[in-house]
């Protein structure tokens, strides 16, 4: 018997990378779940983050839920004196206020308490250059996270956040791929020089093992956790 079994779960951003990975995770340790992406090609359940009726009707579909992983995000990598208010508009839109929509609708589809679950990223925990929007964004998941759960536990709820590092994403090759043309260096030169500077790791993560951490986190073992943002990064913060 999987950890999760008997469980019913929603996964926003399921169509690929870490909600994919964690959609896949979840269903081997036994539970229901529906994955949920603004993507009408991925295959499950339609429905942008930041529309309430939408992730309210997706939350219907799914039923009374045990589980929600609010996973669906958007980057920018943008020069802080190029940027506007419509960029960073759109940023924080998905990234936090679509985080707090799927969160506070999953919450009042669990009348028993259940597991409240984000991805931020180490992004949220220190700066990155011509990357502001986007770790402005994940900063305020962090303390979205870290809020709901003091206020959240006297009814039954643990809230984390996982914050992944350099992880195979197709986002993470995008971003590189822009950077690598605005420095005019290889992508593959930028990437190998990051990871053997600040990964002790020296690779990159993989979707997979961020998931396993959100099975970990949805799981009974995690029942005395709350508040917390597991960093997964090879190393990159340790220091």
């Amino acid at each position: 018997m999987g950890a999760l079994e008997r469980r019913r779960a929603l996964v926003t951003g399921a169509a690929t990378g870490i909600g994919a990975a964690t959609v896949t995770r979840f269903t081997a340790e036994g539970a229901q779940v529906v994955g949920v992406d603004a993507d009408p090609a991925h295959g499950g359940l339609v429905a942008d983050v930041t529309d309430s009726d939408q992730i309210a009707a997706a939350i219907l579909t799914a039923g009374e839920l045990d589980i929600c992983v609010a996973n669906a995000g958007i980057s920018l990598m943008e020069p802080f004196l190029e940027g506007d208010v419509g960029s960073w508009e759109r940023v924080l839109r998905v990234n936090l206020l679509g985080v707090m929509n799927t969160l506070q609708l999953a919450a009042l589809a669990m009348p028993r308490g259940g597991r409240l679950l984000a991805t931020a990223s180490i992004a949220g925990l220190h700066g990155e250059p011509e990357a502001s929007a986007y770790c402005a964004s994940k900063a305020g998941v962090i303390g979205l996270v870290r809020s709901l759960a003091i206020e959240l536990a006297p009814s039954g709820f643990t809230v984390n956040a996982v914050a992944p590092g350099q992880i195979d994403t197709r986002m993470n090759s995008t971003d590189l791929e822009t950077t690598s043309r605005r420095e005019g260096v290889p992508a593959a030169k930028l990437l190998r020089a990051h990871l053997n500077e600040r990964v002790p790791a020296r690779r990159l993560g993989t979707p997979e093992e961020v998931a396993g951490v959100f099975a970990f986190l949805a799981s009974d073992a995690a029942a005395f956790i709350t508040g917390e943002v597991i960093r997964i990064d090879g190393g990159e913060l340790a220091g």
